[in-house]
């Protein structure tokens, strides 16, 4: 069971790459990812949720987990688009360190990332760098203006 991490940019349109989107994930899963991991804080990663929540109907072995990169206080729930969550972080980190370092995690936990990033900066590109060093599958989407 093979298993994709999503990385894009928060801010960014991408409506005009869905099917473009769309069809890098029907690959992955045809290709036998089964696990799809999401820190949900954006556009790309809204995106590829959705995707993933209505592939679910014809692929019913694919699960989408919501990766936190807080501790979930007692009001916190779920978002429907996911199976389950969870929370990398085994060490206390300071707040404003918290997603660098679940990116990190789960740039090592994930078998696959699917890139979105278009612009060389923010997080969301930190985390691909890193995963590229660390040699990493790296599938980038030809995203389009």
């Amino acid at each position: 069971m093979s298993s994709c991490a999503f990385f894009g940019h928060s801010e960014y349109t991408y409506l005009a790459n869905e099917k473009k989107i769309e069809n890098a994930i029907l690959e992955l899963i045809k290709s036998g990812v089964c696990c799809f991991y999401s820190g949900y804080r954006g556009n790309f990663d809204t995106i590829c949720c959705e995707i993933v929540k209505k592939l679910r109907g014809e692929y019913p072995q694919i699960s989408l987990t919501m990766v936190l990169s807080y501790h979930p206080d007692e009001e916190f729930r779920l978002p429907s688009c996911f199976d389950d969550s969870v929370y990398l972080l085994e060490r206390k980190v300071p707040p404003q360190y918290a997603i660098v370092e679940t990116n990190k995690l789960l740039v090592k936990k994930a078998d696959i990332i699917l890139s979105g990033v278009v612009f060389p900066f923010g997080g969301a590109y930190n985390a691909v760098t890193y995963a590229k060093k660390h040699g990493k599958d790296v599938r980038e989407i030809d995203i389009e203006d």
